[in-house]
């Protein structure tokens, strides 16, 4: 296991995580969720490894080691983690494992913004896990009401007081820049989230979501306040693909367990449950 930099095409540098089988036969993309930082995927990441598949994690900008020296100076906007940070990792990759297969395992925002990469058609497959439009109103009421005092009486109040929104001594995830949170709030308040025409072609590019060219799996809990029945599938109908699209419901019932949530799926306890789900789909896109 490696730490790296990975320069983006704007000059930003990603801070980055590589683990490398002795043989690799494939290469995994693992992107995180947004807010969340790279090392609680490594338990993860290290059973794909013992699997035989070279794997890379990284912190997107402005996050965690990816952060610049001042936040409050900090200017990013959550668009570019698909447009400049994504296809800067898998350029790094395909530079160093030209000849190999590059997959794709996206944790929430991670499994969704694959289709704005101009190099989307290096990957030979994506998985995406927990992911869905995020729209605020399909929430439980619970969650709803966290998500609403996050977006709009915290985050004000944060960037007022600090320049940007200062989560992570709350406990509410690492801390973000101001503009990817007011972004993040803005696509959460339409159901069709940032493809919605507001935003679509405007601010957001169109991407390449109606012309992918590999198959996506896609996994959700049925206990996610997020990505639930009712937000899954208006992201998934975004999504276009000749190659085939899966998506499977994860109770946790059945899986012996009282919860996944939106961050349970790589949890160790699911080694041989949920993990062997993903691998299973992995193997076929090769």
């Amino acid at each position: 296991m490696q730490k790296l930099k990975i320069r983006c095409e704007d000059g930003v540098e990603l801070a980055a995580i590589l683990l490398e089988p002795e043989e690799p036969k494939a290469v995994v993309q693992l992107w995180v969720g947004t807010g969340a930082k790279k090392e609680f995927y490594i338990p993860f990441a290290k059973f794909l490894v013992e699997h035989s598949y070279a794997v890379c994690t990284f912190d997107y900008r402005g996050t965690c080691e990816s952060a610049p020296a001042s936040l409050k100076d900090c200017t990013y906007n959550y668009i570019e983690y698909g447009t400049q940070d994504m296809p800067a990792v898998l350029d790094f990759l395909d530079k160093k494992y030209p000849s190999l297969p590059k997959l794709l395992l996206g944790h929430s925002v991670g499994g969704m913004n694959f289709g704005l990469m101009h190099n989307y058609q290096k990957l030979s497959g994506v998985v995406a896990v927990g992911s869905g439009s995020g729209y605020w109103r399909n929430m439980p009421l619970g969650y709803r009401l966290q998500t609403l005092f996050f977006f709009y009486i915290f985050r004000p109040i944060s960037v007022a007081l600090t320049g940007y929104v200062a989560a992570k001594r709350f406990g509410i995830m690492e801390d973000l820049p101001r503009n990817i949170v007011k972004d993040w709030a803005d696509w959460c308040s339409k159901p069709d989230y940032f493809w919605d025409e507001k935003f679509f072609q405007k601010s957001v590019p169109q991407g390449h979501y109606h012309e992918l060219s590999f198959p996506i799996a896609h996994f959700w809990a049925s206990d996610d306040p997020i990505a639930n029945e009712r937000n899954v599938p208006l992201l998934l109908k975004h999504f276009k693909t000749d190659k085939g699209l899966t998506s499977e419901k994860l109770v946790p019932a059945e899986l012996g367990v009282k919860k996944i949530d939106h961050f349970g799926f790589f949890k160790r306890q699911f080694r041989d449950t949920i993990w062997l789900k993903i691998l299973e789909k992995l193997e076929k896109m090769q």
